[in-house]
């Protein structure tokens, strides 16, 4: 007998009614949105990675370059024998004409801040920086534009202070008034509350520490100090409970007024003046900046928070190889 062959229709589904493709749609309902912000968070935090530590970078390249011209300049530089490098740097120059060719040729504090309204009586920017010391040239890039007292400047990074000492001013190009100290965070209390020291923007290297130091050292050792602040990333403390563990409700408020300075070593002359701006990587009176967080009323009392922060730290060391009587 032969086997009957029984074709089998395929099974038919039942048309999609109107109603259940309304039911499909809302339960797919923000999945887009929730798929943009995903995406969105990881491309912020690339791009907060490449924007900062790129800029890190270029800022840790121009500081060393900086050093370097500066330590090569005044070890050829004519100076006494028995003299100083903090004399050199900070020394009033009015008294001795040794320091005013250091200040008028290699570098002078006094040009840390420009003043972009008026270019110190010249017509530009650039005719301004053409006649500015060597190492202050080299400074120029690395410098931010802000408002201090409702002037235009140009500024290198720091906390500015009013000009203490004016008789040891430069005659030209006329200096604008301000001065930079560098704070050094120290320590920080439980809200991330900060203990600083200050350090200039170019300082001697102490060489006591050394073992090996020598009372005939002539040698011109130097550091030029650069605080690197985040624009994109904000500061938090660890968690104690470990390295890897969430940190998120840690950040360091942004408080001036608890800001305490550690006595002894090095004191800027003149009063701190902050910038005029609220927000920004370097704004307040000590330059520790203030940045705007989503949640701050709960984790800060609606306290701004500090920005991602290290200070950058260049040395050059030359043999001198000019002496003067």
């Amino acid at each position: 007998m032969k086997e009957s062959h029984q074709h089998q229709r395929p099974a038919v589904r039942p048309c999609a009614t109107p109603s259940s493709r309304r039911r499909r749609s809302q339960m797919r309902r923000g999945q887009s949105l929730v798929e943009f912000a995903l995406v969105s968070l990881v491309v912020y935090m690339l791009l907060a990675a490449i924007l900062t530590f790129g800029h890190m970078l270029y800022v840790a390249q121009g500081v060393q370059q900086a050093a370097d011209l500066a330590a090569r300049e005044i070890s050829r530089t004519p100076l006494p024998a028995e003299i100083l490098l903090d004399d050199v740097l900070h020394g009033d120059a009015s008294a001795d004409s040794s320091l005013a060719n250091v200040r008028s040729q290699i570098y002078d504090e006094h040009y840390l801040v420009l003043n972009l309204d008026t270019f110190h009586g010249r017509g530009s920017l650039a005719e301004l920086v053409a006649d500015l010391p060597l190492v202050n040239q080299q400074l120029v890039p690395l410098m931010i534009s802000d408002q201090i007292n409702g002037v235009n400047v140009l500024r290198y990074p720091g906390a500015i202070f009013t000009d203490g000492h004016t008789g040891n001013d430069p005659s030209d190009p006329p200096p604008s008034g301000f001065l930079v100290a560098i704070p050094l965070v120290n320590s920080r209390d439980g809200t991330g509350v900060e203990t600083i020291a200050w350090v200039p923007v170019v300082e001697a290297i102490d060489s006591e520490a050394s073992r090996l130091s020598s009372d005939q050292r002539g040698v011109v050792a130097l550091r030029i100090n650069y605080p690197f602040q985040s624009a994109s990333m904000s500061s938090f403390r660890p968690n104690p409970d470990g390295p890897f563990e969430p940190n998120l409700a840690n950040p360091n408020v942004a408080n001036d007024a608890g800001v305490k300075v550690a006595p002894g070593g090095y004191q800027p002359s003149g009063t701190a003046i902050a910038s005029d701006r609220d927000y920004g990587p370097y704004t307040g009176t000590y330059g520790l900046g203030a940045q705007a967080a989503l949640g701050s009323q709960q984790l800060t009392g609606g306290l701004p928070v500090r920005p991602f922060r290290r200070v950058i730290s260049a040395q050059a060391i030359y043999r001198r190889e000019l002496f003067t009587p």
